[in-house]
């Protein structure tokens, strides 16, 4: 069956995560390098609110994934050829596993700085890791680098979506 647009449901997730991934990826990359050591109450409060916020996006890319599953999503339209076409599920297969791996490795690295792993001001996640110095040291820098590879992503997602919304095609009309 060939559908024109996603389903109600897959843009509304679409564009929840995308308005809770945006201000945390910028929280977990200026939050806590911006603010001046003499606010020590204000940083713990920003790095709370990424912590609090990107857990939940484990919980959105489960719920996503489960909807796709169900739900046939659209097919590109023909003129975009068939390079692009690779380009973009390859580029959509890594950022679903980015949108996992970077705040689950968030999580082990808190529970490796004893350190904890809200969601949503409703409950505390369960520890993943033991607090280990060393091993809160590796999993910032798998974060971070995960952080970095999903915002490139993320903005050439961006980029191209802009294209498409200039345009006015197919693309843009499947997903708003």
């Amino acid at each position: 069956m060939t559908v024109a647009r996603y389903s109600s449901v897959a843009r509304w997730l679409h564009w929840l995560m995308a308005a809770i991934i945006i201000p945390v990826w910028c929280i977990g990359f200026t939050g806590g390098e911006l603010i001046p050591d003499t606010e020590r109450d204000v940083r713990k409060w920003v790095i709370g609110l990424h912590k609090e916020l990107a857990t939940t996006i484990i919980i959105l890319v489960v719920l996503r994934l489960a909807w796709r599953a169900g739900h046939v999503p659209p097919q590109l339209p023909g003129f975009i050829p068939a390079f692009q076409r690779k380009a973009a599920r390859v580029t959509q297969a890594v950022m679903y596993l980015l949108l996992l791996v970077t705040p689950v490795s968030g999580w082990a690295m808190s529970n490796a700085y004893d350190s904890s792993a809200p969601m949503l001001w409703l409950v505390t996640l369960p520890r993943l890791v033991a607090a280990n110095r060393a091993l809160g040291g590796t999993l910032m820098t798998v974060h971070q680098i995960c952080a970095w590879t999903l915002g490139l992503l993320l903005a050439g997602h961006i980029a191209i979506g802009l294209h498409h919304a200039l345009r006015r095609d197919a693309v843009w009309r499947s997903i708003v």
